[in-house]
């Protein structure tokens, strides 16, 4: 049987939310498809803008989570950039028959600096809901170093955020790994990744023509923060990227990663 621990394992291969997942194992309540909209994007994103004149450019992105070949949720998110400030908001939740077995809703943005392929969070927000419980994650940087608030007793196993300085938090590391990327920039993707508890580091190399794009091989790595059974599920797993070619671009298609669960994929819509 399809698990929001199945659905969620391709998520976490770049944002590793695999506690938020499982307190929701035991709900199985029908829910509606939510509907999204880009208005929560730029209420969230005028007043950051407010101070640039700089016409803003805004990139909408859907993905559909397939776990062995059958859909089990959706991704969907929105970057806005002007200069070199970014804004991204994004949402995945359960759909088809996961969706109507178990809830899941994860809502997050992220504001902050970016130069090329190199990002500078400065706020990041997080809101989960399995339908038992809600919860809550908010991080903020001061000369990049993360602060934490949450409402989730500390954990021993947890890292110190002050020993996280220049990592990234979940929805700006998504974001830059599933980004365009120019010819030059292909497969050069070094992502460190802080939840506010655990540490992650995601390495794109393994350069391979195709022949509607490329290819990059990748190792998602579980570097602290994890418990031992976390730790038994996989510290080091290998994913795939394909890109496809539009207007000099390289554009993301599909995104697959071999887990001990089997392969769970990221299909662009």
């Amino acid at each position: 049987m399809f698990t929001i621990k199945v659905l969620t394992f391709v998520f976490i291969s770049c944002l590793d939310l695999w506690d938020k997942v499982q307190h929701g194992l035991g709900s199985m309540n029908k829910i509606g498809v939510k509907k999204f909209h880009f208005r929560s994007i730029a209420a969230f994103l005028v007043v950051f803008f407010a101070f640039s004149s700089a016409m803003a450019d805004t990139r909408r992105y859907k993905f559909d989570v397939l776990i062995r070949g059958i859909k089990a949720g959706q991704l969907r998110y929105a970057i806005e950039t002007k200069g070199a400030s970014y804004g991204v908001h994004g949402i995945l939740e359960s759909t088809g028959l996961v969706g109507l077995l178990v809830r899941y809703h994860f809502d997050a943005q992220a504001v902050g600096k970016h130069f090329g392929n190199q990002y500078q969070p400065k706020h990041y927000k997080e809101v989960s809901d399995t339908g038992r419980r809600k919860s809550e994650k908010i991080i903020r940087y001061q000369n990049g170093i993360p602060k934490v608030t949450s409402k989730k007793p500390w954990q021993p196993h947890w890292l110190d955020p002050s020993t996280q300085e220049g990592t990234l938090d979940p929805m700006t590391a998504m974001a830059a790994l599933l980004s365009d990327q120019s010819k030059n920039d292909l497969c050069k993707l070094y992502l460190p990744m802080f939840d506010g508890a655990r540490r992650v580091e995601i390495t794109l190399s393994g350069l391979e023509k195709t022949e509607s794009g490329a290819q990059c091989s990748g190792v998602y790595q579980r570097i602290g923060g994890f418990t031992e059974k976390e730790r038994a599920e996989g510290e080091n797993l290998p994913f795939i990227l394909n890109y496809k070619i539009e207007n000099d671009l390289y554009r993301v298609q599909r995104f697959d990663i071999t887990t001990l669960r089997g392969r769970a994929s990221f299909v662009r819509q």
